[in-house]
């Protein structure tokens, strides 16, 4: 019994886990670049690849690219780092919002920062695929839950 229950808790823990490639050092303007590439890929619920990825997808397969590994579902994206406050953003700091329901379901990547009301993020859209947009805009600042840090 003991350990069905240990092998159960292992996989459902294996999503929450962050691995990191040795001797690496997180860049944030590697992860920019990276997510750029996926500009005008179209969205597709659960995709993975350039023909379709949603914004969780952006995400982890950005920081795969790049040899670290995350969970694939924004929510569980959101606990795997430190939370930052709003006035310590910077470039590379993940994003987290609740598009609808009650719990984090969209993610996207700061990539510049003009001020404090001017929050560059990139995306995966629903309209539009991937793209780049103000967090401080109508739509997406009331949405907006959380932004954490990749510290690897």
């Amino acid at each position: 019994m003991k350990l069905i229950t240990f092998s159960i808790l292992t996989l459902l823990l294996a999503g929450c886990i962050v691995n990191v490639p040795s001797g690496s050092a997180y860049k944030p303007k590697k992860l920019i670049k990276e997510c750029k590439t996926y500009i005008g890929t179209p969205y597709k619920f659960g995709g993975n690849t350039n023909k379709g990825i949603d914004c969780s997808g952006l995400i982890y397969n950005s920081l795969n690219n790049l040899g670290y590994s995350i969970p694939r579902i924004s929510y569980q994206q959101a606990e795997a780092f430190k939370e930052v406050k709003v006035n310590r953003l910077k470039k590379g700091d993940l994003l987290y919002f609740i598009t609808s329901g009650n719990r984090i379901n969209h993610t996207g990547v700061i990539t510049k920062i003009k001020s404090a009301g001017e929050v560059y993020f990139v995306h995966a859209s629903t309209k539009g695929g991937v793209r780049i947009d103000n967090l401080h805009s109508s739509y997406w600042y009331p949405k907006f839950v959380k932004a954490t840090r990749p510290e690897f």
